[in-house]
């Protein structure tokens, strides 16, 4: 299925308006959008193109309900998605199974469109690829108001169940919440007929409870005024047609609750894992997720470690550094951009769509702008991509990078990675118990 292209959608959306937007997000205005919907996101099931159709419905109820009608591309990107193998070399089991298949669980406040890019390199490797929508997630930003984490579980359970009869072995992708919610999964009870797991893809995974060193500490509620009213911890401008922008507090509580339990089980998995980090992500806690990494893996694993100076000094084996900063403009690696490629339509280099938010208070200065359009200023070349750390927005004008230039690299390393281990071995069990 092809990438819908933004162009015409944002082209509806002219600067000023922009502007106006951001100013009322600043002086934390609530509209329609941030109250609940009424509309409730399906359950995965077997039938998941059925699935897949009762998420674009509720979609485009909920935004109808509060006279925003979306563009049917805006809601084929949020919906869920099915990438099924094709060609000659993919051949299923005597059965009809698919050797493999992979379910894609995309972060809080995003929507499967972040794991397309990703979830097309899977299908290119032969495996039959599912992304799922976590409920609240899609409509508007107010369903995630009481949303509770038994909820997203609940999805993911039923996400692997229906693979059910389909695969062989089933790999679990997740980014941020979403990779809490496949360690969740692989160390509790498997989803009744689910394919074994074959290992865990874990991207910018939130592992530190939020409020304190880790999500949301050092992003955007670390600069400028709160903008945050009502149950939301974050309220901003809805320019991004496919995630959130504001964030209800009951959300973010309930990924605490998750990562707490989490925390609190210390199990030692020892199913294969790779990891993806970038040191300088201001929305989780990379050091956390690190030493998880060394501390309580017994499988084989990898961990790609994306930085812009040197590493901690410390004695990690299957740690993979690699330099962040590599690229012409690009200082280091934002939460968001890992599972992005640099040819996304929307996300990628020539993309339709700079995320400038973290100069949403100050709409009326030069940052705003050159950040927004460089060619408007003969300033335009100090304008940086990267993460929106204190120490960049100090010394740039910062877009905040949403597209990973070492993509095709990433993409490759995972693929190979679980490859070896299908070589190496069967699936191994999920759980040792921790001494």
């Amino acid at each position: 299925m092809a990438k819908p292209s933004w162009t015409a959608i944002r082209g509806a959306l002219p600067a000023l308006g922009l502007i106006l937007l951001a100013a009322c997000a600043a002086q934390g205005k609530l509209e329609a959008r941030h109250a609940r919907s009424g509309f409730v996101t399906p359950a995965p099931a077997a039938d998941f193109a059925g699935y897949i159709a009762q998420a674009k419905a509720q979609i485009a109820a909920a935004n109808a309900a509060i006279g925003t009608p979306l563009e049917p591309k805006v809601i084929e990107a949020r919906a869920p998605f099915e990438l099924r193998p094709e060609g000659a070399r993919c051949r299923r089991a005597a059965d009809g199974r698919y050797r493999r298949a992979a379910l894609l669980i995309h972060g809080l406040g995003d929507t499967p469109y972040q794991m397309r890019d990703l979830g097309e390199r899977f299908a290119a490797a032969c495996y039959l690829v599912r992304a799922i929508l976590l409920p609240g997630h899609g409509t508007v930003p107010g369903d995630l108001l009481g949303i509770g984490d038994s909820a997203w579980i609940e999805a993911t359970r039923q996400g692997a169940a229906s693979f059910a009869g389909e695969a062989e072995r089933l790999y679990l992708v997740g980014f941020g919440a979403g990779a809490a919610l496949a360690l969740d999964y692989a160390e509790g009870e498997a989803a009744a007929n689910a394919p074994p797991l074959g290992g865990l893809v874990l991207l910018a995974p939130a592992l530190a409870r939020p409020g304190g060193p880790g999500l949301f500490a050092n992003g955007f509620l670390g600069f400028g005024p709160p903008g945050a009213a009502d149950g939301f911890v974050q309220l901003l401008p809805e320019d991004d047609p496919v995630r959130y922008l504001s964030i209800a507090r009951d959300a973010r509580t309930q990924l605490g609750a998750l990562i707490d339990e989490l925390d609190a089980r210390r199990h030692l998995l020892a199913l294969p894992v790779f990891l993806a980090l970038s040191a300088d992500d201001a929305t989780i806690d990379a050091p956390a997720a690190r030493r998880w990494f060394c501390g309580q893996l017994l499988g084989p694993r990898a961990l790609v470690w994306y930085a812009s100076g040197p590493g901690p000094a410390d004695d990690c084996r299957f740690v993979l550094p690699r330099a962040s900063d590599r690229w012409p403009g690009v200082l280091d690696l934002a939460h968001r951009a890992l599972p992005i490629a640099p040819d996304d339509p929307h996300y990628g280099l020539a993309g339709d769509y700079v995320d400038c938010a973290h100069y949403y208070w100050q709409t009326d200065t030069p940052d705003w702008l050159i950040c927004q359009d460089p060619v408007k200023t003969p300033a335009n070349s100090t304008v940086r991509y990267g993460e929106i750390t204190r120490q960049n927005l100090a010394a740039h004008v910062m877009r905040r990078l949403t597209f990973n230039p070492d993509f095709d690299a990433l993409a490759t390393a995972i693929l190979e990675f679980l490859a070896a281990q299908r070589r190496s071995s069967p699936p191994v069990p999920s759980l040792k118990p921790a001494a």
